[in-house]
């Protein structure tokens, strides 16, 4: 597998310069008039333009696979996948009016005083919990609307039009289109996806050094370092030690918890779980509800890259693995406001990978990857990959 990807470096970067104008035309869908002010852009890039008074753009397209991203307010927004290989000269895109998809997603009412109640929370999801949380700010929150579910055991939270967030930390104006934001209460699970923009933000020669130091300290380490090392097979190179990870489920914890867990009968058809550990068995089982759920069984070998993926095809890598990994990245430490809410995390910036289906995640040159909802991340991944610390797909260290 290992000369298939070395072959394949041969190929993946002929030119990083190489680009590609199109043009095209966005429309009503409806009424086949012009669209104008809609925002034309690559997902999750600084490289976009808008619509003029006739819907017209053009947009220069750089070497790599990208999504075209079209939104408008009150439409549906507009996705195609496109690489420079398979660009046509003009694009005619025909935007469908949102009020009609909303009528099929809006099944429960939002919560009027949502943000009240939800506001801290969806922040700390979305935006993060790190040091540059604090210089996020969305300027039209009131566009988000909340929704919780007790049938489904979820929270969650869409948004009527683009959120615009200021990052004065990193020096970015992001302009996200929210397309899902859910919480599992019973998992902890969380999955929110969407479509930014970046745009950099101007100012003098020394906040913008500032600027360009810190957003090198939040690429370090980061899963857009780890999957462009790891499309390039330089992993171990570039710091990052991978190993095998099995977890053993803790039978006798659920034994000790089974056995002293009785049904009691409430009346009316209703039932309570009832906890009763008797006389010795007390503080038995208080310790063993004190163990983890499942026992961490880590491989002794660090994994190279091109044991975990190979090549899709002459631009794609496909990441694909058993069971789980761990991820440490060693030129790092975990930061402390990450270190400060868990008992021991220790210093190391470890992560967990986990695929939820059998599928491989498609990676590109560019550190992109799909599908993310099946790429489930945990530890320290889980906590740093926000929106506070998002950076762009074109984004290039100066160190």
């Amino acid at each position: 597998m290992k000369p298939i990807l070395l072959i394949l470096l041969l190929f993946f970067f002929p030119d990083a310069r190489a680009q590609k104008l199109i043009t095209g035309v966005v429309l009503d869908a409806e009424k086949n008039s012009p669209v104008a002010g809609a925002s034309v852009y690559l997902n999750n890039t600084s490289v976009g333009t808008t619509t003029g008074q006739q819907g017209s753009f053009a947009l220069n397209v750089p070497q790599g696979k990208f999504e075209l991203i079209v939104s408008s307010i009150g439409y549906q927004t507009y996705n195609l996948p496109l690489s420079l290989s398979n660009l046509p000269d003009t694009l005619v895109i025909r935007l469908r009016p949102r009020a009609k998809e909303l009528e099929n997603v809006v099944v429960e009412a939002y919560e009027k005083e949502g943000w009240e109640k939800w506001g801290s929370f969806f922040l700390r999801n979305f935006i993060g919990t790190s040091a540059h949380a604090s210089g996020c700010r969305i300027l039209n929150k009131e566009v988000i609307r909340f929704r919780r579910s007790k049938k489904n055991g979820e929270l969650t939270a869409y948004a009527t039009e683009p959120l615009i967030i200021e990052n004065r930390s990193l020096g970015y104006t992001i302009r996200y289109q929210l397309e899902v934001f859910r919480y599992e209460y019973k998992t902890g699970y969380l999955l929110y996806q969407g479509f930014p923009f970046f745009e950099p933000m101007k100012s003098g020669a020394a906040r913008e050094k500032k600027w360009a130091e810190r957003r090198d300290d939040v690429y370090y380490g980061s899963m857009l370092h780890f999957m462009r090392s790891l499309y390039r097979n330089r992993l171990i190179e570039e710091g990052f030690e991978v190993r095998t990870l099995h977890k053993r489920p803790n039978f006798e914890k659920q034994r000790v918890k089974d056995l002293h867990t009785q049904s009691m009968d409430m009346g009316h058809g209703k039932t309570a779980i009832v906890v009763q550990p008797k006389g010795d068995s007390a503080a038995y089982y208080n310790s063993v509800m004190r163990q983890p759920n499942t026992f961490d069984s880590v491989g002794k070998d660090v994994l190279p890259g091109d044991s975990i993926a190979f090549a899709l095809d002459s631009v794609t890598a496909g990441l694909y693995f058993r069971d789980y990994l761990m991820v440490i990245y060693k030129h790092g430490t975990a930061p402390p406001e990450y270190r400060n809410q868990l008992p021991d995390p220790g210093p190391a910036m470890n992560s967990q990978l986990r695929l939820l289906s059998e599928a491989p995640v498609e990676v590109h040159a560019n550190g992109n990857y799909f599908d993310p909802a099946n790429l489930l991340a945990s530890g320290f991944w889980s906590w740093s990959e926000k929106i506070a610390t998002m950076l762009p797909f074109d984004y290039k260290p100066k160190k």
